[in-house]
């Protein structure tokens, strides 16, 4: 292509030449390239050509900086540090010093599965950029295979994106990561990590060492102080992560094995292979030493045949280029079986071409494998492609994918959804059709609760009852009477009103012998019915009441205050259900109430439906009764009736039956009450119409109002029957006669009262001295002897009268007093021994004297002389 330049510009062109513009001419010269200097690798591996510029043109060596890790424990360094460690913990075997490409490798020794404690594989998780990796293994029916996880979502190899590209053969996995030169191989049993000294050159950390072909330092622990590789391995753990104990000791460092003097008494012949012709094409580019001593120590000590460092020596040898065909060498001691639909390759290619012809295209798989790109593993045999890595089935031709994935033959049919399917072997390609399905009748969903619901059941549509609480009805509400019973059906519960065997009236329920309330206000039509109850008579007489406001006249009288007014209550409804007689019948019956007969009980008349119960009644005014169906008009029970809920049941309304007769009153009243009717009873009452006494002796008197009543025994007391606010009261007056004593009468002048209550006579006048002797005692002073005191008494005429007139009480009095008196005089002795004269009145004669009958005293002024 032509294009100008300016003079003195110079350009790199092909063949490792300069050209340079000058003057309009163009010169070349070639490319001088620096002197190459050739290392030597204490890995014993070969050094890698790594070219400076693009073009190819100047190059360096490098040494390839490769770690190993096999049978889980043995371990061999970038710079072939060989040591044995073995703990069940998380550790780095990777991990850059200063960070430049976020890459970290990590070895989980005991990564057990969640579903099977037992099977715990050797995990590795390698961490670049926003990518992690985990490579590990899982066990399906006894065995393990396999897998790979990008981000925690599982994927299958081939796989390849932007920055990661992952193979794989049944045997070993491949991560390659191109930006960084990168690749990590796993299998079960042993690790490979291959980084480029040019990115990672003296920069990376963990139990692989450092990468700077300097085994001195490979041993250096997180704290930076070099180490025996047996301590500072174990310091390489990763925070957070749980460690198991370790099932077998630390053991020993070695470099190389140290030169024996005396032939080893364990050298297992299988562990020879490795230095044997087979091997030689990859002896003198990879060093076996390390893998010899391991097959030995892993056999010596476990008396068990172990192929794994022969296997990881070959998959070290199949990475640098060398494919070793190994395992037939073995007597059969190492030889793997494939599953029966595969055969294996020592020399098989990494990516098996599949029946996806882009997959094919992306990953190269249609190529021949090249010496120098192949590891072992199981493949599908001649004359059989492999269908695809997800379901890894080998078929001998392409022909249909099915819905599943899985392969399907020219020929072959299958149920895909509701359609059957085949692989048409002219077309290859799939061809479906609708399933037929059997007509069938409906099912009868009629019971509370149920639904026709459709379902898709192989394709077909059935149909079927289902139940559905929302289609049940609502909880029943029953009537009066009746009492809701629920029972369980096929979807609902139902509900069924059963009779509680009760009488049902006026919207209330009544249990069989219970009372019916009835009517009590009855039209003037209808006779009286109810037999009134007459109370006993308490015995005694009754006294008006305080305040009655009377008077009497004659002789001083007063109320007793022991005896209160008995008021006389009136005579309450007589209880229903105690009648003999019919009312109306034109007669009374007397004597004794009695009750029912029960031999003989009230016709039952069963009620219409409508009504909540039937009832019988029995006709007034006939003795009878009636029959026959009662209307619901002549249901509702009569005033003056008795009605009961009966013990049997309507067999129409399932309601117990009421039964009712007429209630027959007494009209028969004691002495004294009067039967009187009133318009809003039932029957009548016995009005009281006189007063009633009762002596103690149990003898009554009745006496009509206004009138009095003197019992004969006593004149002294005076009943007198007064109606006050209609009720009867007895009012008792006592008279109380002043004192009497016939020695204190003038002969033949006794006379008695008219009442025959009060005797009376002329008083004798008989006023008279009387004397005593006496100490007389004065303020503490006393005479020494007794002297002779006298003094008036007697009676004299007095009278207290009433006087109608003045409507008082007319008092005469006379006393019996003094007629004439003296004085004396008399010593008198104090306590404080002084001695005072005391003059005292001395009576000589007494008379009766007219005077006020008030109280008086007649006193004189007494004179004292103290000497």
């Amino acid at each position: 292509m032509n294009s100008t330049r300016k003079d003195g510009e110079s350009w790199k062109v092909s063949n490792c030449t300069t050209a340079t513009c000058t003057k309009g001419k163009i010169t070349t010269t070639p490319t001088v390239c620096p002197d190459v200097q050739e290392l030597i690798c204490v890995n014993g591996r070969k050094l890698v050509k790594v070219y400076d510029d693009d073009d190819e043109c100047c190059f360096h060596y490098e040494c390839e900086c490769v770690c190993n890790v096999w049978s889980e424990y043995h371990y061999l360094t970038f710079d072939a540090k060989s040591y044995k460690f073995k703990e069940n913990c998380s550790y780095y075997l990777v991990k850059e010093i200063i960070t430049k490409y976020n890459l970290t490798i990590i070895v989980n020794n005991h990564d057990c599965d969640a579903s099977n404690s037992t099977f715990c594989p050797q995990a590795l998780i390698v961490t670049y950029g926003s990518y992690t990796v985990v490579l590990t293994q899982l066990e399906t029916s006894g065995t393990a295979s396999n897998v790979v996880y990008v981000n925690q979502k599982r994927i299958y190899p081939a796989y390849q994106n932007s920055v990661l590209r992952v193979t794989s053969t049944d045997m070993v996995i491949t991560l390659e990561i191109p930006e960084i030169n990168t690749k990590v191989l796993y299998r079960d049993s042993a690790i490979i990590i291959d980084l480029p000294m040019s990115f990672f050159g003296g920069n990376t950390e963990g139990q692989c060492g450092t990468c700077d072909n300097n085994p001195d330092n490979d041993c250096r622990s997180p704290n930076g102080q070099v180490e025996s590789c047996s301590d500072s391995a174990g310091q390489w753990n990763v925070p957070g992560r749980p460690c198991v104990t370790p099932t077998t000791p630390s053991a020993t460092t070695t470099s190389n094995p140290p030169p024996s003097t005396t032939p080893s008494p364990c050298k297992p012949a299988i562990c020879d292979v490795l230095t044997s012709s087979v091997f030689a094409p990859c002896n003198g580019v990879i060093h076996p030493g390390p893998f010899v001593v391991s097959c030995r120590d892993d056999i010596c000590n476990s008396n068990v045949i172990d192929c794994t460092s022969l296997q990881a020596y070959a998959t070290q040898c199949s990475e640098a280029g060398v494919c070793i065909d190994w395992r037939n060498a073995t007597n059969g001691q190492c030889e793997f079986k494939c599953p029966s639909n595969k055969v294996y390759m020592a020399c098989g290619a990494l990516v098996e071409p599949t029946c996806n012809d882009r997959y094919n295209q992306k990953f190269q798989a249609d190529s021949q494998a090249s010496s120098n790109n192949t590891m072992e593993g199981c493949f599908c045999p001649n004359g059989t492609i492999l269908f695809n890595t997800v379901h890894d089935t080998c078929v001998p031709s392409c022909g249909c994918v099915g819905p599943d994935g899985e392969p399907k033959q020219p020929g072959d049919t299958w149920t895909s959804g509701c359609n059957t399917c085949v692989c048409d072997i002219d077309s290859m390609s799939i061809q479906c059709e609708p399933d037929q399905c059997p007509t069938k009748q409906s099912p009868n969903c009629s019971k509370p609760g149920q639904q026709l619901v459709n379902k898709t059941d192989d394709c077909c549509t059935t149909q079927s009852c289902e139940c559905n609480v929302n289609l049940c009805p609502p909880p029943h509400t029953c009537p009066l009477g009746f009492q809701l019973n629920v029972m369980n059906g096929t979807c609902c519960q139902y509900y069924e009103c059963v009779p509680k065997v009760v009488c049902v009236y006026n919207m209330t329920e009544y249990k069989p012998g219970s009372k019916i309330p009835t009517p009590t206000t009855q039209t003037p039509s209808e006779p009286p019915t109810e037999v009134p109850a007459i109370p006993e008579q308490p015995s005694g007489a009754t006294t008006a009441a305080s305040g009655a406001g009377g008077t009497t006249s004659g002789p001083l009288t007063e109320e007793s205050p022991s005896e209160p007014p008995i008021e006389v209550p009136a005579i309450p409804e007589q209880p229903s259900g105690a009648t003999t007689a019919a009312s109306g019948a034109g007669g009374t019956t007397s004597g004794p109430l009695t009750e029912e007969s029960p031999s003989e009980p009230p016709t039952e008349v069963p009620a219409i439906p409508e009504q909540p119960s039937g009832a019988t009644t029995a006709a007034s005014g006939a003795g009878g009764t009636t029959s026959g169906p009662l209307t619901e008009e002549s249901f509702n029970p009569k005033a003056c009736q008795n009605c009961y809920c009966g013990s049997q049941m309507n067999p129409t309304t399932k309601l117990n039956i009421i039964t009712c007769k007429p209630i027959v009153c007494n009209t028969d009243c004691p002495k004294g009450y009067e039967y009187q009717t009133t318009a809003d009873k039932c029957c009548g009452t016995c009005v009281q119409k006189s007063c009633i006494f009762t002596t103690p002796e149990n003898t009554t008197y009745i006496f009509e109002v206004n009138n009095t009543f003197v019992p004969p025994n006593d004149k002294c007391v005076q009943y007198e029957c007064e109606n006050i606010n209609g009720q009867l009261i007895i009012k008792k007056t006592k008279t109380i006669c002043p004192h009497f004593n016939p020695l204190d009468c003038e002969p033949g002048t006794e006379t008695t009262d008219a009442k025959g209550c009060c005797t009376t006579c002329s008083p004798q006048n008989i006023c008279e001295v009387q004397s005593k002797q006496t100490v007389i005692e004065v303020n503490d002073c006393k005479s020494t002897q007794q002297v002779t005191m006298t003094s008036c008494a007697g009676h004299c005429g007095s009278s207290s009268i009433y006087s109608a007139a003045a409507n008082t009480m007319m008092h005469q009095c006379e006393c019996c007093q003094e007629a004439t008196i003296s004085s004396k005089q008399v010593e008198l002795t104090c306590a404080n021994g002084s001695k005072v004269q005391h003059i005292y009145t001395v009576v000589e004669t007494c008379q009766c004297s007219k005077a006020e009958c008030v109280s008086g005293t007649t006193s004189k002024p007494q004179r004292r002389r103290r000497r």
